[in-house]
């Protein structure tokens, strides 16, 4: 599919796109040129029009003016099939495989090697098996797709884009928000293989350190337009965080009022709490008003941990005490109904209702309460979900969207909204702020601290130390499935913490938090 061209070839060439929707102009005369052996940086806020300038590029989504240039041949706008044969893919932050079929099945889904008819399996295994060890992912081409980690998943459908199918332009729209820190080395290595190839890539990311290590030139977008294009070389981190905003960064510290010294009484207690292969003898407490921080790579347990404690997947062994009595929920249902409630760290996969509106998704958990009699109290709903959503500052036309239209930190934002309505007394906030851009993360953030901490207590997990050390308390540092130091704010060394994350420092401890010695 993919013929190869030179270096610096214009492969993609999107001009003076827009695209305007009833009372909203989502694009206005975009511009971006992505070259062969390039990448090609795509930041803005949430809302700046990324999603609807993907949309375009995807097939789904019909420009209103402007056309799209792919490797000189110009149209006015394309289908979905069009850009498959001409050799456009895209990888979404959400990896989308289909989880009960295998690696190899995966990966040459609709291109599978064929014999006399027939699809040659044992072809089909030995050229996976070669793709796969040639870009450094370990796993067994024969594993079920679902048995796979979501990171492991994301790089599967990166190689199944670039390489299975040999697209010669690849869009990667958030494709790094999934992946532990060792994988998210992988992709980097990746994509300059995929570069040395000759392939076009726009690299769409919220993290501005990800692009300036990995991008040649970026576009900025903001308010629906490309704000600027420029070679890396001329952008730092405070540049672009500038270009980005579209207003100088304040040089006040932005430190939350987090004090590291929280009296609230205790509201969750967990001694010796095991699930084996999992974690094993954690003990930690958090307190009402406290907001306390779960530090740790993918698969160091956090995850788990805060599963077992809101009753998806229970404990092997340990107790604990959740408001002065010892508990064990069976059920996530049961939890949420005591108080305690859970925010996934796959909202597509575990959180959202596709095809609901925003306000059905914001009352879902709600409706025992917003019923008489079997019978749901339409006003009430109507009026609780307008409260919520202007709460969590949710941008869209009105809560009757379809919630699928939303962007990613809207999206979060409706997720934590639907654990808001119900007023607990835990919230167990497992990565809040992945995928969204900074104007969403720092909404986000002041919702914990302003609107969350107040009346409850908070075990947050996030991909950067840098969100915890904004927000939290105190941070404890997961290794291995325990609980291996623990760190007082307000002021957190971010080298330490980022050194015990990696188990280099030789703390590693039975399962004690530091903080309750």
């Amino acid at each position: 599919m993919f013929s190869e061209q030179p270096a610096g070839f214009p492969a993609l060439k999107l001009k003076n796109i827009t695209k305007v929707y009833p009372g909203v102009i989502a694009l206005e005369d975009v511009n971006i040129e992505a070259r062969s052996g390039e990448v090609h940086g795509l930041i803005g806020k949430n809302g700046a029009g990324k999603s609807t300038l993907v949309g375009i590029v995807a097939g789904l989504i019909r420009p209103t003016s402007g056309s799209i240039e792919v490797k000189g041949r110009r149209f006015p706008f394309l289908t979905r099939a069009q850009g498959m044969q001409e050799g456009i893919a895209i990888v979404t932050q959400e990896p989308e495989v289909i989880l009960d079929i295998s690696v190899a099945e995966n990966l040459f889904l609709g291109e599978q090697p064929a014999s006399f008819g027939l699809v040659d399996q044992r072809e089909m295994y030995r050229k996976t098996e070669k793709i796969l060890t040639d870009y450094g992912l370990d796993i067994s081409p024969g594993y079920r797709a679902g048995d796979l980690s979501l990171s492991e998943r994301q790089l599967l459908l990166i190689l199944k884009a670039c390489v299975a199918e040999d697209a010669g332009i690849v869009i990667l729209d958030e494709a790094s928000a999934p992946l532990t820190q060792k994988d998210a080395r992988l992709l980097r290595s990746m994509v300059k293989r995929l570069r040395e190839a000759g392939k076009a890539i726009i690299y769409i990311s919220h993290q501005i350190d990800e692009l300036l290590g990995i991008c040649d030139r970026l576009t900025v977008l903001r308010d629906g337009r490309s704000v600027i294009t420029c070679g890396k070389s001329s952008l730092n981190h405070r540049s672009l965080s500038e270009l980005i905003v579209g207003e100088p960064l304040s040089d006040q510290n932005s430190k939350s009022n987090a004090a590291g010294n929280v009296e609230g009484e205790t509201l969750l207690s967990l001694s010796g709490f095991t699930k084996w292969g999992a974690f094993e003898s954690v003990n930690l407490t958090v307190r009402r008003g406290e907001v306390v921080g779960l530090a740790g790579l993918r698969g160091s347990g956090r995850t788990e941990l805060m599963k077992a404690i809101a009753g998806i997947d229970p404990p092997d062994a340990g107790k604990m005490i959740f408001k002065g009595r010892q508990c064990s929920f069976r059920t996530p249902n049961l939890a949420l109904r005591d108080g305690i409630a859970y925010l996934p760290e796959e909202r597509e996969l575990e959180g959202l209702i596709k095809g609901f509106s925003i306000k059905d998704n914001l009352i879902l958990n709600c409706l025992h309460i917003l019923s008489s009699y079997g019978v749901i109290r339409k006003n009430d709903c109507d009026r609780l979900s307008e409260k919520i959503f202007k709460d969590v500052e949710c941008k869209a036309f009105s809560t009757e969207q379809d919630v699928d239209e939303l962007s990613g930190g809207n999206k979060q934002k409706v997720l934590i909204g639907r654990i808001m309505a119900l007023k607990p007394d835990l919230y167990l906030l497992d990565e809040p702020t992945r995928g969204v851009d900074i104007g969403a993360k720092k909404n986000i953030q002041s919702l914990i601290i302003e609107n969350i901490r107040g009346s409850a207590g908070v075990l947050v997990s996030s991909p950067g130390l840098d969100d915890l050390a904004e927000i939290c308390d105190r941070i404890l540092v997961m290794y291995k499935g325990r609980i291996a130091a623990c760190h007082k704010g307000p002021n957190f060394e971010e080298h330490a913490l980022f050194m015990e994350i990696q188990g280099m420092t030789g703390t590693e401890a039975a399962g004690t938090d530091a903080a309750e010695r």
